[in-house]
């Protein structure tokens, strides 16, 4: 059903007189839509300010904080860190005195050694 604006009002105003519906209710009803198009304006213009960045990034615009440079990791780095991610993540889930032992354990053995006994006190 389609209603233009002269019947919508002529409608609202016989529910109200009919008690059928409470002014209350109308005026909550236009407050959550002022509310609700505030909320629309603050969400578009969030998106017009990182549509903007966009373009100034495309346009060859700089930044003014310097972007961090990323170097290119070795092979030997790249593996001794993801030696030392398995120890931490196999050292995280023991208890403190096994800990102390793993730590005294790769100190003698090395980082290899270290982590296949905390693996193993991680099983039992």
């Amino acid at each position: 059903m389609k209603l233009d604006a002269r019947e919508a009002q002529y409608v609202l105003d016989a529910l109200i007189a009919r008690r059928k519906v409470a002014a209350k209710h109308v005026r909550e009803i236009l407050r959550d839509r002022d509310r609700e198009i505030a909320a629309l304006r603050h969400r578009l213009a969030a998106l017009e300010t990182m549509g903007a960045r966009a373009v100034g990034k495309a346009a060859g615009e700089t930044r003014a904080v310097s972007a961090r440079v990323r170097r290119r990791l070795s092979p030997k780095v790249r593996a001794l860190r993801r030696q030392q991610g398995q120890y931490m993540g196999f050292v995280r889930r023991l208890k403190a005195a096994e800990k102390a032992r793993v730590r005294a354990h790769r100190e003698k053995k090395g980082l290899a050694a270290a982590i296949r006994m905390a693996r193993s006190l991680g099983r039992s």
